[in-house]
């Protein structure tokens, strides 16, 4: 008996050393991913919606797991169901003491910024990743005139091209015209629709 209680906490220890060097992996480690145009994040989404964050709770599940639950406003509907509000989860995230997993090349999502997402369908388990991981969500932003854009930070992530499967870094965050991106969505999923 004594010698199982000193390998769980042997086990808790290690854990928590882990997660307590989470600040430097991030900065150290980055994910890689298949680059995506906007017709590829549009054709492998389930879901596609813009939307405010209202709420984000990061909780471990009953295997352990740590998962962030987001809620979000949503103001239009791409593709997938019609919400007024989206509940949904994607693994990894910070718990209240600190603690927490940290998956390389997710994005960063903050309660009150304004998003369009491509998530895929959830998972067995309930948990969705966005479509190319940090490929799949955008902050919409406004530029000095008020124009609406799109920015897309993916500096945590190294893409494959798919032609010559070499990986680059992702290019330095840029905005991009929401409604050329609006309008690329919607062709694709257009095409989709139609078969082609």
């Amino acid at each position: 008996m004594m010698r199982v209680l000193c390998a769980a906490a042997l086990a808790a220890c290690s854990s928590i050393c882990w997660f307590a060097r989470i600040p430097l992996l991030r900065e150290l480690e980055a994910g890689t991913a298949l680059r995506m145009e906007i017709e590829d994040l549009a054709l492998n989404a389930e879901s596609i919606f813009e939307g405010r964050v209202l709420a984000a709770r990061a909780l471990r599940d009953e295997r352990g797991l740590v998962r962030t639950e987001y809620i979000v406003s949503v103001e239009r509907t791409f593709a997938g169901q019609p919400l007024g509000t989206r509940t949904f989860e994607l693994p990894g995230g910070t718990l209240p003491d600190g603690s927490g997993t940290v998956i390389a090349g997710m994005p960063s999502v903050r309660v009150g910024e304004d998003v369009l997402l491509f998530l895929t369908e959830a998972s067995a388990n309930g948990l969705r990743m966005p479509v190319g991981l940090a490929q799949g969500k955008f902050a919409l932003v406004r530029d000095a005139a008020g124009e609406l854009g799109l920015l897309r930070s993916a500096v945590d992530l190294s893409l494959l091209d798919p032609r010559t499967r070499t990986a680059a870094p992702a290019p330095v965050p840029n905005v991009v015209s929401y409604e050329a991106v609006v309008q690329r969505v919607r062709a694709a999923l257009a095409a989709k629709a139609e078969g082609r």
